[in-house]
């Protein structure tokens, strides 16, 4: 599932046109993701249907690499509008 979302997310390309993106309003008919967050290394997305969040890297050392964000219970973290 990891390897299926960094395929998506083309991260270490700095490539987000799969990725409808709130800020400059890029959408892709195809992408489950949106970006709501873009900061120093990293930036935050979420699944469109399940609205689980999570932290994608574009750093030098780490590129590519999502982390799923979680809440202080340990649960995933839900995008809320």
């Amino acid at each position: 599932s990891v390897i299926s979302i960094c395929s998506l997310l083309t991260a270490c390309s700095g490539n987000t046109a799969t990725i409808e993106n709130e800020y400059n309003k890029e959408e892709t008919a195809l992408s489950m993701f949106v970006e709501v967050e873009r900061t120093g290394n990293f930036y935050v997305i979420y699944h469109k249907e399940t609205k689980v969040m999570y932290a994608v890297s574009y750093g030098v050392h780490n590129c590519g690499t999502v982390t799923l964000l979680v809440d202080e219970n340990g649960d995933p973290m839900l995008w809320e509008e």
